[in-house]
């Protein structure tokens, strides 16, 4: 099951569990952060020609490999809908560009 749409819980059972007898069972739980960069909301700017996106590092990254390469977007957005039925509701999609919009 998830939790908020952004942790994933997952386990399975062995051959031996019988659901009619008392059981009880051991968790252990584990927390990564990924490295990347998060765009800025109103980061778009425009010099020398070029459109840039103003970013934050998020995690421990080895940043000085990622200036060469392209990059892409993939995340939660929040969207505000503006059809007569949805009144404006703010709903949450998880988008994944697979072709590069940046380097």
């Amino acid at each position: 099951y998830t939790v908020e749409s952004s942790t994933l819980v997952a386990f399975t059972v062995g051959p031996k569990f019988q659901a009619q007898q008392p059981f009880g069972f051991h968790m252990i739980g584990g927390h990564t952060d990924s490295p990347n960069l998060k765009i800025k909301p109103r980061s778009k700017k425009n010099a020398s020609g070029c459109t840039m996106l103003g970013v934050e590092c998020y995690g421990g990254g080895l940043w000085h490999t990622w200036f060469d390469r392209d990059l892409s977007v993939s995340g939660r957005v929040l969207i505000r809908k503006k059809e007569e039925t949805d009144d404006g509701i703010i709903q949450q999609r998880l988008v994944k560009l697979e072709d590069p919009i940046a380097r």
